[in-house]
């Protein structure tokens, strides 16, 4: 039976970072931590994390500021932004590791990162992490995107986004059905990566070095038919990576057995069979 704990840490900036761990009955074989999808509450993954917790994986799923058990205030007075999740991904980190050592004898811990959550993994200590999986991951340089998504780019980065976050606080994608609700500093930032062809390279070059710095195996899950993420624009993230032992690994649906995937498919509840093949492999283990 699976047990469920939540704590509530304290980031750099004073706001809540909630963090919830799934223990298996005995002693843990492993250890996976969940990283969001951008305008994603942790509740999303719950189904996979008990399911891990269910198969001796001690999982922790965590809310990043503003979202789920993490929210304080109403989306528009977050003042958190990409790089202020990168943080607290790395206090969550901290947490984690220190919670491993105490009651489970430090197992091996394993970064699971989708979409948003593959691009925040160099900015935390992961020396504490054995490996990593980033699924459904990619950069957001307009011109890598597959049409139609292409033909809307050019509109939503240079103008719909910081209109509507000027006006509003925040960026209502669920609204205008484009993307999810975002705070208006996240949302501002990566208008800006994703206007430029290097992404946050090109604003930020001194994170090619924290790119680079990692040198774990990093396992790149990706989809044919994810929509929100081309083959080009996985590619171009998975080329950040200079450092690690890179395992590209693209699929079909077809070929899982699914007809569809897409981006957020992988750990809708129901996928069980997906995460045994695709997810429990990739898990660092004793």
């Amino acid at each position: 039976m699976t047990s469920t704990d939540t704590v509530t840490l304290t980031a750099g900036n004073g706001e809540p970072i909630a963090v919830t761990r799934f223990a298996p009955d005995g002693q843990p074989r492993g250890a996976a931590l969940i990283s969001p999808a951008m305008a994603t509450k942790a509740s999303y993954y719950t189904a996979v994390a008990t399911w891990l917790a269910d198969r001796d994986i001690v999982a922790y799923t965590f809310d990043n500021q503003g979202y789920g058990a993490s929210a304080r205030t109403p989306l528009k007075d977050v003042g958190a932004d990409i790089l202020t999740w990168a943080a607290d991904a790395a206090t969550v980190v901290d947490h984690v590791h220190e919670d491993l050592a105490e009651h489970f004898g430090g197992v091996p811990l394993t970064w699971i990162g989708h979409s948003l959550g593959c691009q925040l993994l160099p900015f935390t200590d992961h020396s504490k992490i054995t490996r990593a999986v980033i699924s459904c991951g990619g950069t957001g340089w307009w011109k890598n995107a597959d049409y139609p998504d292409k033909a809307i780019a050019p509109l939503l980065w240079w103008a719909i986004a910081p209109a509507l976050v000027k006006v509003l606080g925040y960026y209502p994608g669920k609204k205008i059905r484009l993307l999810g609700d975002i705070p208006g500093p996240v949302m501002t930032q990566w208008a800006r990566w994703c206007r430029n062809p290097d992404y946050l390279f090109g604003v930020l070059p001194e994170h090619r070095a924290t790119y680079a710095a990692v040198t774990m195996p990093v396992t790149a899950l990706t989809f044919t038919d994810d929509a929100t993420m081309s083959a080009k624009a996985s590619a171009h993230l998975e080329s950040f990576y200079t450092g690690a032992e890179l395992i590209p690994k693209r699929f079909a649906p077809s070929e899982v057995g699914r007809e569809k995937v897409g981006h957020m498919g992988l750990y809708r509840r129901g996928n069980e069979d997906l995460w045994e093949k695709l997810l429990l492999p990739e898990v660092a283990t004793v």
